[in-house]
C-alpha cells in the first residue's frame, strides 16, 4: 500500500505542489543557506531547529486530516535503535561537513547557490554505498538489542494518539526555543 493514496498524474502534481511551498518556506526562512546551518550547530542561529520542529507540528496534524481524508495511508514502520543511532550521526556528519542536508541542498541549489549542487551530487554518489552497508548491516546491527527497552514502533512509544503528543511536544519545543531566544532578537 502507498502512503499517498493518489495515483498517476495527481499524484506527481502533489508532490511539486508540495515540493514549491516546501523550497519557498526554505528560502524565505534562510534555512536554505550554508551559514544559517553552519550558526545551527554553533547554536549563534537556530531557526533551523525551530523550523524543523514548526514543520513537524503542523505536519503531523496536517497528516491526520489528510488520513480522515482518505488521502494518505498511516504506516508506521518497526524502529531499529542502532541503525537510527547510525543514521543521525552520519546526517550529523554529513551537515558539519557540507553544511546541508538534504531538502535544504535542493532548496539552496533552486535559491542559486551553486555550491549545493556539489552535496547533491556527493549524496547521489553515497546512495549506492549506503544501500550496500546496510545490506552488510541488516545481518548484524538489525539483531542488537537496543541498550534500553524501546517500542518498536512509533505509535506504540505513546500512550494516547501520536497525532496529538507529537504537534504539542514539538509546538511546545518551538516556542520554548523561541522563547529562550527572544534577548538575541532584540
Amino acid at each position: 500500500m502507498e502512503p499517498l493514496a493518489l495515483s498517476g498524474d495527481y499524484r506527481l502534481i502533489a508532490g511539486i505542489f508540495l515540493g514549491i511551498i516546501f523550497g519557498f518556506v526554505l528560502v524565505k526562512t534562510g534555512i536554505a543557506w550554508h551559514k544559517t546551518m553552519v550558526d545551527q550547530l554553533f547554536l549563534d542561529n537556530i531557526t533551523f531547529m525551530k523550523m524543523f520542529l514548526v514543520s513537524i507540528c503542523v505536519g503531523t496534524v496536517l497528516f491526520h486530516f489528510a488520513a480522515k481524508a482518505g488521502l494518505v495511508h498511516p504506516h508506521f514502520r518497526p524502529m531499529f535503535f542502532w541503525g537510527a543511532a547510525a543514521g543521525g550521526l552520519l546526517t550529523a556528519v554529513g551537515l558539519a561537513i557540507c553544511g546541508h542536508v538534504p531538502a535544504t541542498a535542493v532548496a539552496g541549489l533552486g535559491g542559486g547557490r551553486i555550491y549545493s549542487l556539489w552535496v547533491l551530487v556527493g549524496m547521489m554518489i553515497a546512495m549506492p554505498a549506503v544501500s550496500f552497508v546496510s545490506e552488510l548491516l541488516s545481518s548484524t546491527v538489525y539483531r542488537w538489542n537496543a541498550p534500553f527497552q524501546c517500542p518498536e514502533t512509533l505509535d506504540q512509544l505513546f500512550s494516547g494518539s501520536v497525532y496529538v503528543w507529537v504537534p504539542i511536544i514539538s509546538g511546545f519545543l518551538a516556542l520554548f526555543l523561541d522563547f529562550i531566544t527572544i534577548n538575541n532578537k532584540k
